[in-house]
């Protein structure tokens, strides 16, 4: 069974499959086939978009870390570049996330 939204859509195109190559003069006239490789084609780039998932829920991670990191040194002098050494590899990690899922959605 199906439990979100990429599944139900794979579950969808893999029924619709099923009427691949149908010898029915509708299909053949609204390019049913062609319609099907474009959706498998569309569902394989959002498939894209799990990679991105886990790529933001590290970066989620690394910023809880990094508060709970600057609550507990709360008493004591931040120096702003070595801020800058921790959120910068954040930065660029959140940046190419949300580039990939730019070119997704």
């Amino acid at each position: 069974m199906a439990v979100n939204a990429l599944d139900r859509l794979r579950d969808l195109l893999a029924h619709f499959n099923l009427l691949r190559g149908a010898d029915s003069a509708l299909l053949k006239a609204n390019n049913f086939d062609t319609k099907l490789n474009d959706m498998a084609h569309l569902l394989d780039e959002l498939d894209g978009l799990r990679d991105t998932y886990f790529n933001l829920t590290s970066i989620d991670g690394a910023l809880e870390m990094l508060l709970e990191l600057l609550r507990a040194a709360h008493a004591e002098r931040l120096y702003g570049d070595h801020l800058h050494c921790l959120m910068e590899p954040l930065r660029g990690k959140l940046y190419r996330a949300l580039n990939e899922m730019e070119g997704i959605i």
